[in-house]
Order: C-alpha cells, then structure tokens, then sequence
C-alpha cells in the first residue's frame, strides 16, 4: 500500500497535535544555533572575563579556572535550550485564525524512512473509501496559519510554520502554501509576510523559489548589542500574483 498525504484545513481535535509539531520543529534548530553561538566574540569574552573573576579576585588557582571553558560552554547551552523552549511555548499557546494541516497515512509496518518513499498528495480529503484509510495510521506532518499582520496594512502573516523531521521539506511545504496563497488572495490582502532566522537555510531557499522578496533584514538583540540573531523579513505581493493568474 502506498503512502500517502491529505492536505486539509485545521479542525480543534488537532491543536495538540500542532503544538507538539511546533515545538519539535523550533527545537530542532536549536544544535545549529548552539554551534553558532559558540564561535561567537562574545563567547570568548564571557571565557576570558570569568576566568580573570576568579583568579583575580577570588584567587582560585590557574588549574582550577581552566574548569570555567566548560562552565561556560553548559552555561551557553541552557541558555540557548531553554530561550529555544520559551519560543517554542509562546507559539504553541497561539490560537490559528486560518491554517492547514498536512496529515499523513501511512501503513502500520512501516520500515522505509519518510524521505525515501514517493507520496501522493492530495487536497482536502483523499478518494479512498473510509475502509481503506483504516488500514493506515495517521499523523500530522505539517501546519501552517495565517492571520492579519498587526502593523503592516491589508497583509497576512505567515506564523505556526513547521515540517516534522525526515520529511521532504519542499514536496510538502509547497502544496501547502499554493493553497494558503489562493486563500489569502479571497480574502482580499495584498502581501504576505513572514520572518526566518540566520540558521534556517532550507527555508530561505524554498521561500526564494516560491516568489517572495526580502522587506529588511535586522538583527534582533537578545543580549544588548553583544549577542545579536539576524532575522529577515520577507514579502510577497498577493496582487501580482492574481494579475499574472488572471492573463493565464
């Protein structure tokens, strides 16, 4: 039996589902920013000052100071862990005004890893009989909301965007946002928002070849002007799309 995928809109029964794909899927950027942060500036000077606290001031033999590498390093990773984890939550506590859910059916012996197998897609529900979807075990593999963007005039904003691990990132993500982009299209905006971070290289790609331009990009401060993350805000314009839509 083959695999395959329904994408369809969210209903209530799916929210903890949803919250839990969230959080996976934000915490699994937190290795790479782990790395990052551990070659930055500021890293080497948060060594540097609390090895000379300790032998300067509270006289702690040399040998003894070098124990501050990796104080410093468990310091930096529950750090990051734990600021990962806050944003994790503060999503998962985000009620969608609209959003899809990409639900997956697959057989309950199951040995091939996801992203070796060919899935079909299909939208809103699948044309099986209801005695052939029982032979297979569900999940939910993606989400995806929109709601109004609170400063930018007639634009959505794309929010509670996650992909589980192992799965394609493009074949299941690009089905899902041709439909968001349809919809929000009816519901008469004229832009679509959404915001990614320096660490989310595959997104930025499929972004890029969705169409979406960049609106800025800043570095949002998470320790003064010391420890920075480079955030890019990213636009695509609803009405251009109709237009090109409407001379096909």
């Amino acid at each position: 039996m083959q695999p395959f995928i329904v994408i369809r809109n969210y209903r209530e029964d799916d929210e903890l589902k949803c919250q839990g794909l969230c959080r996976d899927y934000i915490m699994s950027f937190f290795k790479k920013s782990f790395y990052c942060l551990c070659f930055r500036e500021i890293t080497l000077q948060f060594i540097v000052i609390t090895w000379a606290i300790l032998f300067i001031f509270l006289g702690v033999p040399l040998n003894f100071c070098l124990l501050t590498v990796p104080g410093c390093v468990f310091f930096l990773f529950t750090g990051t862990y734990f600021s990962f984890y806050a944003k994790a939550v503060e999503l998962m506590k985000i009620k969608p005004n609209h959003a899809l859910v990409a639900e997956c059916y697959e057989p309950y012996i199951f040995r091939l890893k996801p992203n070796e197998v060919t899935y079909q897609i299909f939208m809103d529900d699948a044309p099986y009989e209801q005695s052939f979807k029982n032979k297979f075990r569900k999940k939910i593999i993606a989400t995806v909301s929109v709601k109004s963007h609170s400063s930018i005039y007639n634009a959505a904003w794309i929010y509670r965007f996650a992909v589980a691990p192992n799965y394609s990132f493009q074949k299941v993500a690009e089905p899902m946002f041709s439909l968001i982009l349809k919809n929000c299209i009816q519901l008469g905006y004229q832009t679509i928002e959404c915001t990614i971070s320096e660490w989310q290289e595959n997104e930025r790609d499929f972004y890029d070849n969705l169409g979406f331009a960049t609106r800025q990009i800043y570095h949002k401060q998470i320790i003064g002007n010391s420890l920075t993350v480079m955030k890019t805000q990213l636009t695509f314009n609803l009405r251009k799309d109709e237009a090109l839509q409407k001379q096909n």
